[in-house]
């Protein structure tokens, strides 16, 4: 009897492990995870495809055109090695629901065993007369009971294998199916990876034609490439300027009131009733800089530092033309280019929003990048250029998010805004503060 009920625990254990095992082939958090990062792929390359219909109807290629081309590239790209990590996040779904599967046909295979084995037993002693025989054999009463019990008990295993059968049969078709369907999504996968391919070789073949094309207009595009970068230098001071008065003047009044808090400290203490004559000491150039983080500004910044890669972009939507740092030119041979920010293309009249809360430090214009604003982190910045009008005013608080402007469109019909992030005077690179 012992040996009965611990068999049926077993198998019970045995369909359970089945059942988890069953369960992990649900679709993961890590695939869930990789079809919303290429949905959002999928967003920057229609807003590619936004500019490239614009640029089109010019009949004439521009730089604006080229950067949308190697953007939609570099998206494109990324979707095709998001792709393959979902065909190969699928492939080892399937392979654990093979193996759930052929644990479940040997569990099937063992009940089969075991019932068949009771039903010949059964069929062996099928004579009621038997069955009386080895109740009235007993040696005692108590023996007889328990005879019948077993008799009983017997009879209710092979029920309750009957039923496991029929449940693994059941389990076995769910799994398979599950598998097939896990198998079907997976060949779809690997069909839109090769369309993705396809479009990628098309879209290489229509960067080269604009790449000749602008080569062959270089004069142009030299003219328009000093213009921005000297928009861009007087950007740049303005902002270095502007960044280096907060700092003194926020470093001008903790100074202050470190003073005052002496002074009346001196005066509770009973040493002198008359401020004292001596200068105090000159803090060394590495300490004056630190004499403004007072505890509010080290809590902003803290708060700034935590949502690093984390941050909202500074429009809904839109897609990275340009990059931060020092970069060859898209076309000009030899010729670098320097990008303190980030270009974001978006949607002409868009929303500018802050990326996060903040004081507006200044708003002011640069001829050849329109109007910008100047937000306080701490001792973080974030600047917002190329902005045809704003909506707030300097001194004001914003929340992340919160609408600042509407973005600008010159007239090449370009919608681009200039996104920067600064730690005091240091240039940082805006796309490992957003949120990929």
């Amino acid at each position: 009897m012992k040996q009965c009920a611990c068999r049926i625990l077993v198998l019970l254990a045995m369909v359970c492990f089945a059942n988890i095992s069953y369960a992990q082939l649900s679709p993961s958090a890590q695939r869930k995870e990789l079809e919303s990062k290429r949905m959002e792929l999928l967003e920057k390359i229609k807003q590619a495809k936004k500019v490239l219909e614009e640029t089109r109807r010019k009949q004439t290629s521009t730089v604006t055109q080229l950067k949308a081309i190697s953007s939609q590239i570099k998206t494109r790209e990324r979707i095709i090695n998001n792709v393959q990590d979902q065909i190969r996040v699928l492939g080892e779904q399937i392979e654990e629901s093979r193996d759930s599967l052929e644990k479940l046909k040997a569990d099937l295979e063992k009940l089969k065993q075991d019932y068949a084995k009771s039903i010949l037993s059964a069929y062996k002693s099928r004579n009621v007369y038997d069955k009386m025989m080895f109740v009235f054999s007993a040696q005692s009463f108590n023996q007889a009971i328990k005879r019948i019990q077993y008799l009983n008990q017997y009879s209710d295993y092979r029920q309750r294998q009957a039923a496991l059968i029929l449940s693994t049969q059941s389990e076995i078709i769910s799994a398979l199916n599950q598998m097939l369907a896990k198998k079907q999504e997976k060949m779809a996968l690997i069909g839109m990876k090769e369309s993705e391919k396809k479009e990628l070789e098309q879209d290489k073949q229509e960067e080269s034609r604009v790449l000749v094309s602008l080569q062959q207009q270089e004069k142009d595009v030299r003219k328009q490439l000093a213009e921005s970068q000297a928009a861009a230098k007087k950007l740049n001071r303005a902002i270095e300027e502007m960044i280096a008065r907060e700092i003194e003047e926020a470093r001008r009044k903790e100074e202050a009131r470190r003073r005052e808090e002496a002074a009346k400290a001196a005066a509770l203490a009973g040493k002198t009733s008359t401020p004292s004559k001596a200068e105090p000491a000159k803090p060394t150039k590495s300490e004056s800089s630190d004499l403004f983080l007072t505890p509010e500004v080290i809590k902003m910044s803290s708060d700034f530092e935590q949502n690093k890669n984390n941050l909202p972009w500074p429009v809904e939507r839109g897609y990275i033309a340009e990059s931060f740092g020092t970069h060859n030119h898209p076309t000009l041979k030899g010729v670098q280019v320097n990008n303190n920010g980030v270009d974001i293309s978006t949607q002409p009249n868009a929303s500018v929003r802050a990326v996060f809360k903040g004081k507006v430090t200044k708003v002011f214009n640069v001829p050849g990048m329109g109007k910008i604003v100047l937000i306080n982190h701490g001792k973080y910045f974030t600047a917002y250029a190329r902005l045809a009008s704003v909506s707030v005013q300097e001194g004001q608080h914003v929340d992340s998010k919160q609408n600042i402007g509407v973005v600008d469109t010159n007239e090449e019909g370009v919608t681009e805004v200039q996104f920067q992030i600064w730690n005091m005077d240091k240039k940082l690179d805006p796309e490992a503060w957003l949120k990929n």
